[in-house]
């Protein structure tokens, strides 16, 4: 599928508001198996609905930021691979940062218990907690309903913490790979924190790449590793991405 038809077709149905799949097929020149792909991706992301046979627009909330305790359930294997992969550069260090989101919630699954961990997230905290650390602290702020993740609108309360390594979440990452979340507190704090780390790694599921979202919180003059199950291609050619294996190809290896 294409990033950029991809884009087309969610502005046709900004649009339209409510539409049948035929007019997206006769507007894009696709076969109905095509179309038909586009918008289960565009479902899954909660961009649209599709009662009895129709496109619906789902105008409610913001569609990217699905509930955290429903977000952990879904693309669980490929999440779990990309948190057991990003994990290995935590090595041995003492303070982490854990942003919220469902790959981040995996990756304490592959953390060392003695971690220091930080996080804004109140369910990444409590499943923290529920795995054994003994030192969990949670940044404050505001909290972000739908993820269960704090706002920290007062950067100054940050200013005596840095990390070894922070490992981030993303809304999305464009085609200039840029890093974008949905509000501007919420990359502002992201940003921070990436300047206030020595290595930065981002977990990001190949959904995340081809658009870009609200804000932009891509640190400047600083590294930072992707690691994703997306698999690279020129326009990312600047990132720095560490591609997952996924069982079915180690196998198909041996």
């Amino acid at each position: 599928m294409s990033f950029s038809k991809q884009k087309e077709i969610k502005e046709y149905i900004k649009a339209k508001k409510t539409l049948k799949p035929r007019e997206i097929e006769r507007k894009f020149d696709l076969t109905k198996s095509t179309t038909r792909r586009y918008l289960v991706k565009l479902e899954d992301e909660g961009f649209i609905k599709r009662p009895f046979g129709e496109v619906v627009l789902n105008q409610k909330g913001n569609y990217i930021d699905k509930l955290a305790v429903e977000e952990v359930k879904v693309n669980v294997e490929v999440k779990k691979e990309i948190a057991k992969t990003a994990s290995v550069f935590a090595k041995d260090y003492i303070n982490v940062y854990v942003d919220g989101g469902s790959s981040c919630f995996y990756l304490l699954e592959y953390l060392d218990l003695s971690t220091n961990v930080y996080t804004n997230s109140i369910y990444n905290a409590m499943h923290a907690i529920d795995l054994g650390f003994q030192n969990v602290n949670i940044i404050g702020g505001k909290i972000k309903i739908k993820s269960l993740s704090t706002l920290n609108t007062d950067l100054r309360s940050l200013e005596n913490l840095k990390f070894q390594i922070a490992f981030l979440g993303v809304n999305g990452i464009d085609e200039d790979g840029n890093l974008t979340t949905t509000q501007v507190e919420q990359g502002s704090m992201k940003n921070y924190i990436a300047q206030h780390s020595d290595l930065v790694v981002v977990l990001a599921t190949k959904e995340k790449f081809g658009y870009g979202t609200f804000y932009n919180f891509t640190p400047k003059n600083k590294t930072v590793l992707v690691v994703t199950d997306y698999e690279k291609k020129k326009e990312f050619e600047q990132l720095n991405l560490i591609r997952i294996k996924m069982k079915e190809e180690q196998n198909g290896r041996n």
